[in-house]
C-alpha cells in the first residue's frame, strides 16, 4: 500500500495502525473486530492478460496476509482505453483477477471502472485479523530472516517489455507473482514473528530499511543465501535494470556496508511485484515447517537482526 508520509491521518481512538505509522495496510478496531483495508492496481506488468489478473490480485491480497489478515471482500479498479483495447482482453484480465480472489476465499462485490488512456487493474481489500497484528517495525535484536520468494522480478518484468526475456524466464517470474503469500503468514505464525513486510516496491534491501527505521538496531544479509531467479545476471549484463530499482539502489547506497560488486547489491534493490515476505523471527524460536516447505527451497534464512551497524545492513 504506498504510503504518503507527509499526510496525516484523520484522528480515531479506533485507528490501530494508519497513515502515522505506515505498513502495509490500515487497521482499525470495529467493535471486537480487527478490521484490515488495503488498495493497490498497476498497468500491464505482463504480455498475457489473464496473467496480469491473477498478479495483481495476488499482489493487493499480499498486504492482507502481510498484516496477519484473512481477506474477505475485494472491490475491482479498472482503468481501461476502450477506444484502444478490445473488451474481450479486459475480459481476460477480469477472470485472472477473479480466479485469484476465489482461490484466496476473498469474495468480489463489485468495483468501479474509468475510460483511461493507460490501462490499470487491480483491488481494494477489506480483511480481519484474528489473531496479533504484524506490523513492520517490531523488529527485535538478535532476530532470524527470512525470506519466502526469490528476488528479481522487478528485472524480469523490464525484460518481458523491453521483448527480450526467455520463455522459461517468463514462466519462472509469473509463478513467482501468481503465488499467494497465505503459506508466508503461515509460516509466520506457527513459528511466533515479530514482524512481517511483504518486499514489493522497495526492493529486499529497501523494505528490511523500513523495518529498521527508528530501531537503533541494524541488519545483516548473507548474500549467497538470498534466493534468486535463475538467470538474473544475464539480464543485468545487458543493462536490464528497471528505473525504480535504480531509485531504490541510489536511496539505499549510502545506508548499506558491504563489499560486494554493484550488480549484487542492484539484485538485492530490484523493486518487486508480489515478492515475498521478509519475516523476523525470534533467535531461539524452534522453526517450524509445513508440510509442503522446505528450507533453502520454499523459503531461506537470510540475515539477522542485530545492534552493531546503527541503522545500517550490512551485507555479506
Amino acid at each position: 500500500m504506498t504510503q504518503f508520509k507527509n499526510h496525516k491521518a484523520t484522528e480515531s481512538p479506533n485507528l490501530l495502525v494508519g497513515l502515522n505509522n505506515p505498513d502495509d495496510g490500515g487497521v482499525i478496531q470495529v467493535g471486537d473486530q480487527k478490521i484490515i483495508q488495503t488498495v493497490d492496481f498497476f498497468t500491464p506488468i505482463l504480455d498475457n492478460p489473464y496473467d496480469w489478473g491473477r498478479v495483481a490480485a495476488a499482489n493487493a491480497l499480499s498486504d492482507v496476509y502481510a498484516m496477519g489478515g484473512e481477506p474477505i471482500s475485494a472491490l475491482q479498479l479498472v482503468c481501461w482505453p476502450r477506444s484502444e483495447l478490445s473488451f474481450d482482453i479486459l475480459s481476460e484480465v477480469i477472470k485472472g483477477g477473479l480466479d485469484t480472489m476465489q482461490k484466496a476465499n476473498c469474495t468480489v462485490i463489485g468495483g468501479h471502472s474509468i475510460d483511461d488512456k493507460e490501462p490499470k487493474y487491480g483491488f481494494s481489500i477489506t480483511g480481519v485479523i484474528k489473531d496479533k497484528i504484524f506490523k513492520n517495525n517490531e523488529i527485535k535484536d538478535g532476530d532470524r530472516l527470512f525470506l519466502t520468494k526469490p528476488i528479481g522480478t522487478g528485472i524480469i518484468t523490464t525484460a518481458i517489455k523491453r521483448g527480450v526475456a526467455s520463455d522459461e524466464s517468463v514462466k519462472i517470474v509469473t509463478d513467482i507473482m501468481t503465488e499467494l503469500n497465505k503459506k508466508s503468514l503461515n509460516f509466520s505464525l506457527d513459528n511466533n514473528a515479530n514482524a512481517i513486510t511483504d518486499i514489493t516496491g522497495f526492493g529486499l534491501l529497501g523494505h528490511l530499511y523500513e523495518m529498521l527505521n527508528d530501531s537503533k538496531l541494524s541488519a545483516t544479509i548473507k548474500f549467497d543465501s538470498v534466493s534468486l531467479i535463475e538467470n538474473i545476471y544475464d539480464y543485468l549484463d545487458k543493462e536490464i535494470f528497471p528505473s525504480g530499482s535504480l531509485r531504490n539502489y541510489e536511496y539505499l547506497s549510502d545506508k548499506l556496508i558491504s563489499d560486494l560488486d554493484e550488480q549484487s547489491l542492484k539484485i538485492l534493490c530490484d523493486a518487486q511485484t508480489n515478492g515475498g515476505f521478509l519475516i523476523s523471527i525470534p533467535k531461539n524460536q524452534n522453526i517450524k515447517l509445513q508440510k509442503d516447505m522446505e528450507l533453502n527451497k520454499n523459503i531461506w534464512e537470510i540475515g539477522e537482526i542485530n545492534s552493531k551497524y546503527n541503522e545500517k545492513i550490512n551485507i555479506i
